[in-house]
């Protein structure tokens, strides 16, 4: 699958979380998702100074094509979908945990919200904080491990293999 095509299948596909992705439609499609944020990340900081609304933007536009394509990858390698949400789940509780999620800028008096002058972290011992950030580290090469094995070999339960339809 070109890269192109691999793009344009995740787009068109953006809500199909059932049948199978192979390796090659998911990995250019993270290529395009992780080239795209840098290139418009660089080009907002060369305008305004610092990359913010326009990358957001663009992360929020693929999230739930990108989110497609890996469920079906998964799917694909035999394992149910909802397994790319476990370790999502970790790196974004580690991220509040540490205060480096987007949470530091909630509104304050919300209960996630940290007290004036202190971070997310603050008050945490260097063992939770590190804990958390080898959680987060874990998670992420669960992730690369799950989605970089080869396809499942015929029918699974989630569809016939990509290349032989």
């Amino acid at each position: 699958m070109s890269p192109v095509a691999a793009v344009k299948h995740g787009f068109v596909n953006a809500f199909a979380f059932s049948g199978r992705a192979r390796r090659p439609e998911y990995w250019w499609f993270f290529g395009f998702v992780f080239a795209g944020a840098v290139v418009l990340g660089v080009i907002e900081a060369m305008i305004f100074g610092a990359p913010g609304r326009v990358v957001r933007f663009f992360q929020i536009l693929v999230f739930v094509p990108f989110l497609a394509v890996g469920w079906r990858r998964l799917q694909d390698t035999g394992r149910p979908g909802w397994y790319l949400l476990i370790p999502v789940a970790v790196i974004v509780a580690s991220w509040f945990l540490v205060g480096s999620a987007p949470g530091h800028a909630l509104p304050e008096g919300t209960i996630l919200a940290p007290p004036p002058g202190q971070g997310l972290g603050a008050g945490l011992s260097p063992a939770a904080l590190s804990t958390a950030a080898i959680a987060q580290v874990l998670a992420g090469c669960v992730i690369v491990w799950w989605m970089s094995r080869p396809s499942q070999r015929g029918t699974n339960a989630f569809g016939p293999e990509p290349r032989v339809r």
